[in-house]
């Protein structure tokens, strides 16, 4: 006898914001689906329970963009079903991707704050269909946001899941609290496996046969229930509520067959699935997506929305002390968050973008992509123009300024050579409206020119100076080495803690020797570790540039090389993956010319190439004399390929049996440690850094533009269980590639920069990292300061506390309060202390992630705020403060 007793289908449309329609078409049609469920939901409202039509809303993006044109008769029918059971709502805004930060993911939940109230409902039910996983710090996100119940339908083309499916877990979050999770099948696979689309329900129990007889001969699944999901057919994505499918169950119901088959919400198999919690696993670790390799088809446009990202924290931090309430500052603010949003959604291209890479729909679809990102840059850098120009006091017109204005709007301190543009010093009329111009969180870092020396600026502070307590300190100069031969230099005010001699740059920290007739970088020499950080032995050198091509000789040059699609194996979760694909790998053809531009506090030597791919490549390593961290920057022209490519900077590093740690929404995660089995391994999204070390070295790579990574090798497609962890690893930045067969840009041709920035360590330390990344990741913004008759300074807030991190400071959605998120990135609990230098703390309270208050701080002590932040918590709390 069957022990599945009952078929528990979710019929909902997946929104892909883009992929199927261009963008604004499919968002219409989105909206309009809700009132055709409302009519499905109503026409069945007074058949039997098991019977009537229910709709999921698996994503809160549609339902907001309805309730802007819905009337007071279509929301209270919305409420209405949603009461009765016939509508369901799940809690993310959209399916985003690992590129997500954790101010963004708290972001995207605060929906829910609106909707609870708006339909008077709990929503305790997270959805995610197609992509393959989602940060570990997103677990415990979803809790503080009151959701308890969190469904993955994941599609495994170029792709896999976790552990076993269908099934449910408890997903223990970075902070020891559980998620209880459903691994459910991909999605739309009941409509597929029942062939509903025929009406015969001959058919349908042909194919549930097949399946339950799966189900049925897995000891570990618990359930006398099975759920599955319904799309509408031949649509699989953005798809509208299918008309028939209601009657068709009506009719298989009424022929008694069994198991007997109903719609379900979220909530209902929530439901469901609560009485067997005591017969679930538990299982930790990191849900490491596969699918974000797609944001390596849109590099220019990922690092855009990225610095983006920087600038719209500097954004709230100077809002949170300088309130700006005018209501077109706010929308402006609200259309730049949204554009944000959009760009870090899962979907990269139309289904057609490789197969007819120039059709026009292709065309359109990527634009509107595209916008997203631009948009977003674009209102950021207007808000942030706003709030320098208000905290410089600086008026609407003028003469020259009399100093500059520098800010840091990061959690750690920075040291910051000074360099001063000179439209700054320029003679006559001085606007605010031509100082907008400048976006300053695209500004790449300068370290030609001269020099007005260095600055020390505290975490979350600002300072004015005046033009005329600054001195200049040099001239850089540029230095040519391609013959091997390096011209006499004068010391002058250069720092003497740098030398520079043929073929080798020098500072307190490393020592770098290179080849100036091939570019060749010989020598990566740690001073104080007295350790060569490369792998001599390796056919690689630092950021050594490769290309990427399936090798001809062993296949046919096309994406299913890499992937063999097979439908029916991928419905029934059979990996398709091809492990031993051959590759083609190929360098640098000729270098062009090497030089060494010196600079008061820095020499950087560049290196020029011919390379197959790529056009103009340059590449410059900058060495400081007051920091260990090395700056490297690429620059070149991508030539218009549309063949399988990727795109690599490789770093032989020496070290012997190693291990790794990455970045992800804010958390640290070890490679293969703390990762669920069978999540992505072979490459992976950071946030900001990844580290790998043994017990006596290591590297940092910060990633401030290019989050793909690839750690000990070259490892795309190996779908590996684990990474082998032998010396001498290979770390590979990932900036570029188009290998997916749909949902791809298949070309991005033009011009490109990446940065990089590397660090050395002896033992790896989570805060110490942390602190290198952030300080990488975040620029200094430098404005003119029109009143600047003597030097001021200030700092919006101070946090001690050994790995406690300020991943948020932003105004309070209601009210004039201040909203503050600290993360602690270390396995121990810390004791930290918050205060506002020169303001006044009038009261405190906890809060969860959407704001809402939980309990008044009552640790308050000398206007400072003490609290113990367990192991991988995130903090939230309220702060009201006054001069």
């Amino acid at each position: 006898m069957s022990k599945i007793k009952e078929v528990l289908v979710l019929h909902h449309s997946h929104l892909d914001v883009g992929y199927t329609h261009a963008q604004p078409i499919l968002l219409e049609l989105q909206k309009n689906y809700i009132d055709q469920a409302l009519g499905l939901c109503e026409q069945t409202e007074d058949w039997s329970e098991p019977n009537k039509f229910r709709w999921t809303c698996e994503a809160t993006l549609p339902v907001l963009q309805w309730l802007e044109t819905a009337t007071s008769r279509q929301v209270e029918r919305f409420r209405h079903y949603v009461h009765n059971g016939q509508l369901g709502i799940a809690a993310n805004l959209l399916h985003a991707t690992p590129l997500c930060t954790p101010e963004q993911i708290a972001k995207m939940l605060y929906p829910l704050q609106r909707l609870r109230k708006e339909f008077g409902i709990e929503v305790k039910t997270a959805i995610n269909h197609d992509v393959n996983g989602q940060p570990w710090p997103y677990s415990q996100l979803l809790l503080d946001a009151g959701v308890e119940f969190y469904m993955m339908g994941i599609n495994i083309h170029f792709g896999g899941f976790p552990l076993t499916r269908p099934n449910a877990f408890y997903w223990q979050t970075p902070d020891r609290r559980k998620l209880l999770t459903f691994n459910g099948e991909h999605y739309s696979l009941f409509s597929q496996i029942c062939h509903v689309n025929a009406k015969d329900t001959n058919l349908m129990a042909e194919g549930l046969a097949k399946y339950l007889q799966k189900i049925e001969s897995d000891p570990d699944y618990p359930f006398d229930f099975i759920y599955l999901t319904a799309t509408n057919l031949p649509l699989y994505d953005n798809n509208p509520p299918d008309q028939d499918l209601a009657e068709l169950i009506k009719r298989w119901n009424e022929e008694q067959r069994e198991p007997s088959i109903s719609f379900v919400t979220p909530e209902q198999l929530y439901a469901k699935v609560k009485p067997y919690e005591s017969q679930l696993q538990v299982h930790s670790g990191d849900w490491t997506d596969y699918w974000n390799f797609g944001s390596g088809s849109a590099a220019k446009e990922t690092k855009m929305n990225r610095r983006t990202k920087q600038g719209m924290k500097a954004v709230e931090l100077l809002e949170a002390f300088k309130r700006e309430e005018a209501p077109s500052y706010v929308q402006v603010k609200k259309q730049a968050w949204e554009q944000i949003l959009l760009y870090d959604e899962h979907t990269w291209g139309t289904f057609n973008s490789i197969s007819e890479p120039d059709h026009l729909n292709v065309d359109i679809q990527w634009m509107h992509k595209a916008h997203y990102a631009y948009l977003a840059n674009s209102l950021t850098g207007y808000l942030l123009g706003v709030q320098l120009e208000k905290l410089a006091e600086n008026p609407l017109q003028s003469e020259e300024p009399e100093g500059i204005m520098l800010v840091n709007p990061s959690s750690v301190p920075v040291t910051y050579d000074i360099r001063i543009p000179s439209s700054f010093k320029a003679e006559g009329r001085h606007l605010s409206a031509d100082r907008m111009r400048q976006v300053l969180m695209n500004n790449e870092a300068n370290h030609a020119g001269t020099s007005y020396g260095k600055i020390e600026l505290p975490a979350f502070s600002w300072r004015k100076i005046p033009f005329r307590s600054l001195q200049e300190a040099e001239c850089s100069s540029l230095l040519s080495t391609h013959s091997g031969v390096i011209g006499r230099v004068e010391e002058g005010l250069w720092s003497r803690d740098i030398s520079i001699e043929k073929g080798r740059i020098e500072t307190p920290f490393h020592t770098c020797s290179f080849d100036a007739l091939t570019g060749r970088i010989t020598s990566l020499y740690d001073k104080r570790q007295e350790w060569e950080v490369l792998d001599l032995s390796s056919p690689w050198t630092l950021f050594q540039y490769v290309q990427e091509t399936i090798d001809s000789v062993h296949h046919a040059n096309h994406r299913s090389t890499l992937f063999p699609r097979d439908v029916e194996k991928g419905n029934n979760g059979i990996s398709v993956w091809n492990h031993d694909w051959k590759a083609k790998r190929h360098t640098y053809t000729q270098l062009k010319s090497c030089q060494v531009e010196r600079s008061a506090h820095s020499a950087t030597l560049i290196l020029q190439f011919e390379a197959p791919g790529v056009d103009d490549l340059e590449q410059r390593f900058t060495f400081f004399d007051y920091s260990a961290d090395i700056e490297m920057k690429v620059s070149y022209k991508k030539q218009d390929i549309t063949t399988p490519e990727g795109t690599y900077f490789a770093l032989p590093i020496n070290i012997g049996s190693w291990r790794c740690q990455y970045d992800t929404a804010g958390q640290f995660v070890e490679l293969d440690a703390q990762q669920l089995p069978g999540v992505c391994r072979d490459y992976i999204t950071v946030d900001k850094s990844v580290s790998v070390y043994d017990g006596s070295h290591g590297v940092s790579l910060i990633c401030p533009d290019a989050p793909l990574v690839q750690v000990g090798n070259f490892n795309f497609g190996k779908e590996q269980k684990s990474i082998d962890k032998q010396a001498n690893p290979l770390l590979l930045a990932w900036p570029m590639n188009n290998y997916w067969d749909t949902n791809f840009r298949a070309r991005q041709p033009g011009a490109v920069s990446f940065t990089y920035v590397l660090s050395t360590f002896q033992s790896f330390h989570p805060a110490a990292v942390m602190e290198s990344a952030v300080r990488a990741v975040s620029p200094v913004l430098i404005t003119p300061a029109i009143a600047c008759k003597e030097e001021e300074s200030g700092q919006f807030i101070e946090v001690s506390g050994e790995g406690i991190q300020v991943f948020d400071v932003k105004p309070s959605e209601e009210g004039t309060g201040i909203v503050v998120r600290l993360s602690n990135c270390t396995d121990q609990p810390v004791n930290a202390q918050v205060r506002f230098p020169n303001r006044k703390i009038q009261e405190a309270f906890t809060t969860n992630v959407l704001e809402e208050m939980a309990a008044q701080v009552t640790s308050i002590h000398d206007h400072t705020i003490e609290l113990q932040v367990e192991a991988k918590q995130m903090v939230h709390f309220l702060v009201n403060v006054k001069s």
